[in-house]
Formats: structure tokens, C-alpha cells, sequence
């Protein structure tokens, strides 16, 4: 019988360690990724019953549907994926950095839309395919600091009902 698989975006760390470690304590494979936290990544691995690691950084929204391709074409079964990875930089609503701001919609927002995409074009599942975009409770508590971050996470969380709507298309 093949396990479930479910790939956690900046899996190793905080609230993606604990999804990864849930998944895992389920029963499910998980696929760990990681952008800086290697070692956080192997720690945790070693824990865990079926599970694999998988480097890639985010802001390349090229390198990151490459991996969901490379990742379909391998895991059986893979039923989920979890975009939690994000960052996390201050600036705030009267002094909006631009790389900052370049950086979280690149990371929190584009990339998650495009790996959704991918995932929901090429994976195989048994009992279908849920992605699960982490968002924050800045979107129903917002305030004028990490500015760009908290945008980056609205246009993120806009993205759920579209993915929705295109994965339920006729014919699928």
C-alpha cells in the first residue's frame, strides 16, 4: 500500500515543522522543503517514519514549479500541498521598502500560486488533491507594520478561490 504524500513548503521550521511532523505522525509521506534550514530539515527528518527532504529557494518561481513537476512525476499518491514557507521582513505602511516588497510577493504570493498550479496540473492522487495556502491573522487583523508582508498574504489568500474554480473545470 502506498502512503499518502503531502510536500510543506518551509516544512523544517515553526509552524511547518508542526504540519510536517502531523502528516507524518498520520501516517503520510512527507516531502520537507526547505530554503535555509538544512540542518532544522534533516532534524526533523530523522524523526519522522517515511519522509524525504527537498531544497529550493522560492524566489526562483522557475526553480519552484520545476521541483512540483519533478516531485508529480515521482510520488505515487500525492494528495497534498501545504505552502507555508513565507518572509517575514519589516516595513510598514508609510515607508514600504521595494525589495521587501519585491521579495514577499515573490515568495509569499507568486510562487505558492504558480507550485499550486503545477500541483493541481500534474499530480496523481487516489483520493483527489487539496492545496492549503498558510495565511496569517494579519488578513482579519491587519496594522501598518511587516506592510508588505500582509499584502503579500492577501493577494495570496485571493488566489484560493480561483485555484478552486479552475480545478473544478469542466472535464477534470
Amino acid at each position: 500500500m502506498t502512503r499518502p504524500s503531502v510536500l510543506i513548503t518551509g516544512g523544517a521550521r515553526r509552524i511547518g515543522a508542526a504540519i510536517s511532523r502531523a502528516f507524518g505522525e498520520a501516517g503520510w509521506h512527507v516531502v520537507i522543503h526547505f530554503g535555509r534550514s538544512h540542518a532544522e530539515a534533516e532534524a526533523l527528518a530523522s524523526d519522522l517514519p517515511s519522509v524525504e527532504t527537498i531544497h529550493c529557494d522560492l524566489s526562483d518561481g522557475d526553480a519552484a514549479t520545476s521541483m512540483v513537476t519533478a516531485l508529480a512525476g515521482r510520488l505515487e499518491d500525492w494528495q497534498c500541498l501545504v505552502s507555508s514557507a513565507s518572509v517575514f521582513e519589516r516595513d510598514d505602511v508609510t515607508a514600504l521598502d521595494p525589495t521587501i516588497f519585491r521579495r514577499a510577493m515573490q515568495v509569499n504570493a507568486a510562487t505558492p500560486a504558480r507550485m499550486a498550479q503545477a500541483y493541481l496540473a500534474r499530480a496523481r492522487a487516489a483520493a483527489g488533491r487539496r492545496v492549503i495556502q498558510v495565511t496569517d491573522q494579519k488578513l482579519a487583523n491587519p496594522n501598518p507594520d511587516f506592510f508588505s508582508y500582509t499584502m503579500s498574504k492577501h493577494a495570496l489568500a485571493s488566489t484560493v478561490p480561483m485555484l478552486a474554480m479552475g480545478a473544478a473545470a469542466p472535464g477534470d
